[in-house]
């Protein structure tokens, strides 16, 4: 099948050429040629899977994991289960969730969608800024939307008028050569001002979404710090309760910075009268995806997870993303039965999904003949040992059993204080990708995050088929 054959043509490309290679040492380097050597030795398909069989069971009993673990290992090309465990318990999955964003977001809005910040001019000597969901807007496209805005005002005569301010009279004055105080007897001579411009009124409209709310299942020292309130305008990497506010006030200093006085004055809902005067367009939604994917961004999430609700015509909130997300995943055919999608970042508590749901809709997303729009989803994904939450230096595929996979495992993390997930794909032995889903709920608190993110990646190695049998574990069955 030409989705599932690209796909491993891509995987054997990025780990051939990591993003990070030129900052890989030696020694990582060549552990990177032993395991691609290692694999190009293929072993029947039958054989590594059987080796797979054998071996997790025997791994995934690890006090770093604890018992409420929960796994699921597919063949990519046959959808043969290889091993599941608790694969249809509804299971926190952290960010594990923002697999499901991506895919909706990549399904919904389309990978070269782009999300629009504009500027509308309602009347003269008034300014809306209006968010429309760009989760990557920075500091230079909020300078280029003010050039263009100030040249726009300027262009149309539509600055202030300006205005005569009172005549008055000053509170001292010099009279043939004399400076004296003004007085009621000797008042000093009435002074005409110059005229002056009033400044823009600068306004915002961040009303796609709503008044933002607390997330359900949100703990409450989440807001600002791991993700702000969801709002269609914000910079990207800024954490503030007012996100569009800030946004504002760098937009306004760049105005005055053009010349044009300006001061923001408040919020509105833009009438649909109003003119647009400039915009500016950001990264493609394939382009944010990837961004979300490689560093876990909530805040992209989060406007992603509405942009699909606001897209299929729903309220962009946490029940509009859930809602939309839902429909969209029942029309790609997945169960969604017993799942729980309380928001698009996975930081919610009450997220539930389970091992079996999450391997489905990978497999769903290797589908590219079919749904074409998924062909950057395995690109966007972190590499284990070299980029993003999986890079060497956040710890993972470093140890022993597990660093012969570096380069070999395409997946996202999760991480909540009791939770850790790592869903994705890796080749195995026979060189035929795997899916798996590894979510662990009430992780051991005695031993640290690392820990168990380290113990995961070592099953997930074993599933590579680089961890393969030991002494302790014996030889697997010889299938032929």
């Amino acid at each position: 099948m030409r989705s599932v054959i690209a796909l491993c043509s891509a995987a054997l490309v990025l780990s051939a050429a990591p993003a990070v290679a030129d900052s890989d040492s030696l020694a990582q380097r060549a552990d990177a040629a032993a395991a691609a050597a290692r694999l190009s030795a293929k072993v029947s398909s039958a054989q590594a899977n059987a080796t797979i069989a054998f071996l997790v069971p025997l791994r995934v009993s690890n006090p770093r994991i604890g018992s409420r673990f929960g796994l699921d290992v597919v063949d990519a090309a046959t959808g043969e289960r290889l091993y599941s465990r608790m694969a249809d318990t509804p299971l926190r999955p952290a960010s594990n969730m923002k697999i499901v964003t991506a895919l909706t977001a990549l399904k919904v809005l389309g990978p070269d969608n782009r999300m629009t910040t504009d500027t509308l001019v309602p009347e003269k000597g008034t300014v809306i800024l209006r968010g429309g969901g760009d989760t990557t807007l920075g500091s230079d496209e909020l300078t280029r939307l003010a050039r263009a805005t100030a040249k726009y005002l300027r262009t149309n005569a539509l600055l202030p008028d300006r205005v005569q301010p009172p005549d008055y009279r000053p509170k001292t004055c010099t009279v043939d050569g004399k400076t004296r105080k003004s007085t009621t007897k000797r008042p000093c001579p009435l002074v005409t001002p110059p005229t002056k411009r009033p400044a823009v009124k600068v306004l915002v409209d961040d009303s796609l979404y709503g008044k933002p709310k607390k997330g359900p299942g949100w703990t409450n020292s989440y807001q600002p710090y791991i993700a702000r309130p969801v709002r269609p305008l914000g910079r990207i990497g800024v954490y503030q309760w007012d996100a569009a506010g800030e946004a504002a006030s760098v937009f306004t200093s760049a105005l005055r910075a053009r010349g044009v006085k300006a001061r923001t004055k408040g919020r509105v809902k833009t009438p649909d009268t109003a003119t647009v005067a400039a915009q500016v367009t950001g990264d493609t939604v394939a382009a944010q995806v990837r961004y979300m994917m490689q560093v876990s961004e909530n805040n992209i999430a989060e406007m992603l997870f509405r942009q699909v609700a606001v897209e299929r015509g729903r309220k962009g909130t946490f029940k509009g993303g859930r809602l939309a997300a839902r429909d969209t995943l029942r029309e790609l055919g997945l169960d969604t039965a017993g799942l729980q999608l309380k928001d698009g970042s996975g930081l919610s508590r009450t997220d539930r999904l389970t091992p079996r749901f999450v391997t489905d809709l990978l497999g769903v997303a290797l589908q590219t003949d079919e749904h074409p729009e998924f062909d950057s989803f395995l690109s966007s994904l972190p590499i284990g040992g070299r980029t993003g939450t999986l890079s060497a230096g956040t710890g993972r595929y470093t140890t022993n059993p597990s660093k012969c996979a570096a380069g070999q495992v395409f997946a996202k993390t999760g991480t909540l204080f009791d939770t850790i997930g790592l869903s994705g794909y890796t080749k195995g032995a026979d060189g035929e990708l795997k899916i798996f889903s590894a979510l662990v709920n009430n992780r051991p608190q005695s031993y640290s995050p690392l820990s168990t993110r380290q113990a995961v990646d070592g099953i997930v190695a074993t599933v590579n088929g680089c961890w393969g049998p030991t002494k302790k574990t014996g030889e697997p069955p010889n299938v032929g």
